[in-house]
This record gives C-alpha cells, sequence and structure tokens, in this order.
C-alpha cells in the first residue's frame, strides 16, 4: 500500500490554493478567446443556448463557479477538502500548551467544511450573468451563506500559520525565519479578512479597482496561504528561501 507523506500532502495543498485563481481565470479566458461553447464541433448548437461571455476576470474567484471554469473551480475546492481532511498534523497533548484545544486536526477539518460550503452554496451578485454556465443564480441568502463559508476557512488557516505551524510543545513558539515566514502569512491573511469586511461596508465599493478589488484581495490571501503550506512541506523553493535567508542573517 502506498502511503503519501505529510511533506507531499502540504505541498499540495499549498499548490492547488496559489493557482486556483490563476487557473481558473486562464481557463475561462482561452473558452471565450476560442469561442469553444458556441463551437458546432465542441457543443450542440442546437439543443444549447447561445453563450455570451463575460470579463474573462471576474470581481472574485468564487465568480468563476458560474463560468466555462467552474468545474475546475469546484473540482481543486473540493480536492483540497479531502486533503485536509485527511490530514490529522501533530498531537497536541501538553498540558501547558494554553492553545492544545486548537489541533491541527480541528482547523483542518474545519477548513474542509467550510470549502464544501463554498461550493455547496455559491456566491450572490446583484448584477446579470451572461456567461452563466451553470443558468441559476443564487440568492442573497445563499450568496451570504458562501462569504461566512469563506470567511471562516480564511480564518481557520490565518490561525493555522500563525499559532499551529509556529509553536512548539508548551507555550514557545519558533522564532527563527521559518517561523516569521508562518506569522507573515497569517497576519496578511487576516488583514484580508478585515479589509474585505471593510469592503462590504461602503456602498461605492464596486468602483475598487474596477470592480475586481475581491478578486485581487483574494489572490493576496491564496497565495500566502499556499506559501504557509510550501513552506510547512518542505517544499524545494521554500527550503531554498529559508536558507538564503539564514545566509543573509549571519
Amino acid at each position: 500500500m502506498y502511503l503519501i507523506s505529510y511533506r507531499s500532502l502540504r505541498q499540495m495543498i499549498g499548490i492547488l490554493g496559489m493557482i486556483l485563481p490563476f487557473l481558473c481565470w486562464g481557463i475561462n479566458a482561452l473558452v471565450n478567446y476560442m469561442g469553444l461553447l458556441n463551437n458546432p464541433n465542441f457543443v450542440n448548437t442546437d439543443l444549447s443556448q447561445t453563450y455570451i461571455h463575460g470579463d474573462n476576470l471576474k470581481s472574485s474567484v468564487s465568480h468563476y463557479y458560474y463560468t466555462a471554469s467552474s468545474p475546475l473551480f469546484t473540482g481543486i475546492l473540493i480536492t483540497v477538502a479531502v486533503f485536509l481532511f485527511t490530514y490529522k498534523g501533530y498531537k497536541r497533548d501538553d498540558a501547558n500548551d494554553r492553545y492544545s484545544w486548537i489541533t491541527d486536526r480541528f482547523l483542518c477539518t474545519f477548513a474542509a467544511i467550510c470549502l464544501l460550503g463554498i461550493v455547496t452554496f455559491p456566491t450572490g451578485t446583484h448584477t446579470a450573468i451572461t456567461d452563466n454556465f451553470v443558468i441559476f443564480v443564487a440568492s442573497d441568502l445563499v450568496g451570504n451563506i458562501h462569504i461566512w463559508f469563506a470567511g471562516g476557512f480564511f480564518m481557520s488557516m490565518a490561525l493555522m500559520s500563525l499559532v499551529n505551524f509556529r509553536r512548539h510543545p508548551g507555550k514557545v513558539f519558533i522564532k527563527d525565519n521559518e517561523g516569521t515566514v508562518y506569522l507573515v502569512c497569517g497576519c496578511i491573511m487576516l488583514a484580508g479578512i478585515l479589509i474585505l469586511c471593510m469592503y462590504f461596508v461602503f456602498d461605492n465599493s464596486n468602483s475598487w479597482l474596477n470592480g475586481k478589488f475581491v478578486f485581487v484581495n483574494e489572490v493576496v490571501m491564496l497565495c500566502f496561504f499556499g506559501i504557509a503550506w510550501l513552506v510547512k512541506g518542505k517544499s524545494i523553493p521554500t527550503a531554498y528561501l529559508l536558507r538564503k535567508m539564514q545566509s543573509d542573517t549571519i
């Protein structure tokens, strides 16, 4: 029986999180550019409606649920959810650990449930979607549930980086370059959550970055989510960078 190592599992979680927005954007743009969904060699045009594509770059990563990238979007999220469900991490039995209840298993299971919630409850919209690959549009209620699941995922992964990846047995956090990377990644994810909360408060928020502010913010959070997991997975690029940082400080 073949077993996947924890290092490989961590690396795959990080890589999938980082490439998600770029793959969805790229595949959607490719399908639109080639006109595949109106091509009689690709679809049965007699039984299909005319596909009118919108912007290749959507207002949020979650809006790719409605585009030609929908299978890719849902597939990657479900794959990451499965990986997180199988990730047990370290067992914390130290009675002196103030964060002993925040186990790797607890946070990863919670994050996996949130990812499945993101897929089950699609994001809502207040504008018409012309390139609606799945036909229907989620209600405001479903869209709000989606936002809560997305916030729960990023919050749990921020805690994973800030607490679980950094701590030693007891009350000690690692304070080397690796610990600093986890700290920065977790802080940026938390900052991203706070910024998005502020974003939804302002009535003129749709004008920020031409309506693409949420997408950009999500890309930043996903990138630092991926970096934290790649560092934890001892990937070759991040291990090299950590060694480089260590040599520069000596």
